[in-house]
């Protein structure tokens, strides 16, 4: 016999056990379902929720998804996966709201766990350039580069230009591992060398470039390379 949410105990129905508990009580299950918004003949969208998590390895994976991934889910079409991605998105957004206006100089975690969570588990290479104010306050970011496979090509003078209409002071740059390795490659050295003496002639110094992947990150200014 096929259970829907409506079959549930009243107390147990992931919207009114948000409303009687709070969302925090709720499982990641529970609350993918709330976003889904239903499920399909057969399959309650709890249900539904808990396969989409366990092929996508959790809310790691599902971060990473594409609407085309999503919809390779029976029961997923184009309304269901736009609306949970652009939840998603809503959700990088509002965590992005945390570091804006923020020293991230001298709380550099903040920005670290920002740029793990919108960027860490990309499957592609993305170069991000963070804005500083002179108090090393975020006035802004940009992706400056999108690579094809696992690298990007830097164009200096673009990412620099970028900056300069932007009105930043201070720049840090960024990109992520797909291969979830932070260890920095020879052309994450000599690229971070060359932005560090464009820098100084631009007068808008490098002040980081840090490496991430979902749970991890190096720092060359962390670790004395800046």
């Amino acid at each position: 016999m096929n259970h829907t949410v409506k079959d549930m105990p009243i107390n147990l129905r992931p919207r009114e056990k948000a409303l009687n508990l709070g969302f925090t009580a709720l499982s990641d299950s529970e609350l993918l379902a709330l976003m889904l918004g239903s499920g399909m003949k057969g399959i309650s969208s709890i249900d539904l929720a808990h396969q989409i998590l366990v092929n996508t390895d959790g809310l790691t994976g599902l971060l990473s998804m594409s609407a085309e991934q999503l919809m390779q889910f029976k029961g997923i079409k184009m309304a269901k996966a736009t609306q949970l991605l652009a939840s998603l998105e809503l959700v990088r957004r509002m965590n992005y709201l945390h570091i804006l206006n923020n020293d991230v100089l001298n709380n550099p975690q903040m920005l670290i766990k920002w740029l793990q969570k919108t960027y860490g588990n990309r499957s592609q290479e993305y170069f991000v350039a963070v804005f500083l104010d002179n108090r090393a306050r975020v006035r802004g970011h940009r992706d400056i580069f999108i690579g094809s496979g696992n690298s990007v090509n830097i164009d200096i003078r673009e990412l620099f230009s970028e900056a300069m209409r932007s009105q930043a002071s201070r720049l840090i740059v960024a990109h992520n591992h797909p291969s979830q390795m932070c260890d920095p490659s020879c052309a994450d050295i000599e690229i971070t060398s060359q932005l560090q003496k464009a820098g100084e002639i631009m007068n808008i110094p490098l002040i980081d470039h840090i490496i991430v992947s979902y749970d991890g990150y190096y720092s060359f200014r962390e670790n004395g390379r800046i």
